[in-house]
């Protein structure tokens, strides 16, 4: 028989079974992957709701790493990170009566709008990793297609998993929940599937079985870490039992996350009814705006009719129509003002040709428009030019000076 894993509850940073959960982490699934040789066929059974991402993740890279061949069998439910950890696995076996479900990570996260930005970024990236593990498995869907599939929480019996592409082999037979499974809730959910999740409430004597069990864990893994690597698994054995590795919780442990989470929570709750009141007030006024801007569109629709009727008046079909019209009149009036340029041109050459060759004789009123005096005109043109031109600032000239 095969060795086996069992990936039972959900995927977290410690390891526990018993009354109140299950939990797995990826120091277990290391340490039972350790004892493989290469080549050898070993099967991990999945009944998972998920979890974390960055533990899931990091099971699934231990499996593509290893060098024994990997069987996923599907008991149950292989859901979120756990259709993941499928499929990285060699090869899948899926109950007949089993799911698989895939969606988007997601995440809590509280702060200014860079940090909800820096995180959203997070998820796209997470999202890209978990779509590289569906690809290897889901040879005929491209890339937008298992994008679709995860933003639509997309749930699959073992059948459905066949016929949509999954590369995997379907078991027909009826098979229960291998474990409960405490307090995970999805959101497209099929009725069928509901019945592998039963939700439990841990009291505070479940916290404290589990905080203990937990604190044995790190006990035994550090007391067994010397011998881990020289264990010999034997040659006729079906299941490979491993000591469950845990990790020191460092930051106040699991119920002080729980406890802090819970306070958070009822801080929320307790903030619901005014922020929903704030909102319902923000909301009548900006209806309230909405109606003013819709009667200051109605009248300005009303000014355009107007104007519209106006065109149609002067005799014109349309606004299209008025303006191809003024614009050919602008060309026109373009046009003529061209021509009427060169013409002033024309006429200035004239005037100068004139002046001439009359000697600007026939040129009334230029003497005390061009110069000031004879003396003037003088300078600028010489003394015989000035008289044949201005005989009659010569005339003032010499009076002035008699």
């Amino acid at each position: 028989m095969r060795k086996k894993y069992s990936l039972v509850g959900e995927i977290a940073d410690f390891d526990y079974h018993g009354f109140w959960g299950d939990w797995c982490s990826p120091k277990s699934l290391k340490a039972w992957l350790a004892t493989l040789n290469k080549g050898e066929e070993a099967e991990i059974e999945v009944n998972s709701p998920g979890g974390s991402v960055i533990y899931g993740i990091e099971m699934a890279n231990a499996i593509k790493n290893s060098e024994a061949v990997i069987v996923a069998h599907v008991t149950g439910l292989a859901a979120s990170m756990a259709s993941v950890i499928v499929c990285a696995c060699d090869r899948i076996e899926m109950e007949e009566a089993s799911f698989m479900m895939m969606h988007d990570p997601w995440s809590y996260v509280e702060g200014n709008a860079d940090e909800m930005r820096k995180q959203a970024g997070l998820l796209d990236q997470m999202k890209e990793v978990i779509m590289s593990f569906y690809r290897g498995k889901f040879k005929n869907r491209t890339v937008d297609e298992i994008s679709a599939l995860m933003s639509d929480e997309t749930w699959y019996t073992g059948n459905e998993c066949l016929e949509n592409g999954l590369d995997c082999t379907v078991v027909k037979s009826d098979v229960k929940a291998a474990a409960s499974i405490v307090g995970h809730k999805f959101a497209k959910i099929p009725d069928a599937a509901a019945k592998f999740l039963t939700v439990k409430e841990i009291t505070e004597e479940g916290r404290a079985e589990i905080d203990a069990a937990r604190a044995e864990c790190l006990k035994t893994a550090t007391d067994a870490e010397p011998a881990a690597t020289t264990a010999e698994p034997a040659a006729t054995a079906t299941a490979t039992t491993v000591p469950v590795a845990a990790v020191d919780p460092g930051d106040g442990g699991w119920e002080a996350r729980y406890k802090g989470a819970s306070k958070k929570i009822n801080a929320l709750t307790a903030e619901l009814s005014d922020v929903k009141a704030s909102n319902e007030k923000a909301v009548a006024e900006l209806n309230e705006k909405i109606a003013g801007y819709d009667a200051v569109i109605a009248e300005r629709d009303g000014v355009i009719k107007d104007f519209e009727d106006q065109v149609k008046a002067a005799g014109f079909e349309n606004l299209t129509a008025l303006i191809g019209a003024v614009s050919g009149l602008k060309s026109d009036l373009d046009k003529s003002a061209h021509d009427l340029a060169e013409c002033r041109e024309r006429l200035a050459h004239l005037e100068q040709t004139r002046d001439l060759l009359t000697g600007s004789v026939l040129t009334p009123g230029k003497a005390s428009a061009k110069f000031a005096n004879f003396a003037e005109a003088v300078d600028a043109l010489g003394y015989a030019k000035a008289c044949r031109q201005y005989p009659e600032l010569k005339v003032k000239y010499r009076a002035k000076k008699n």
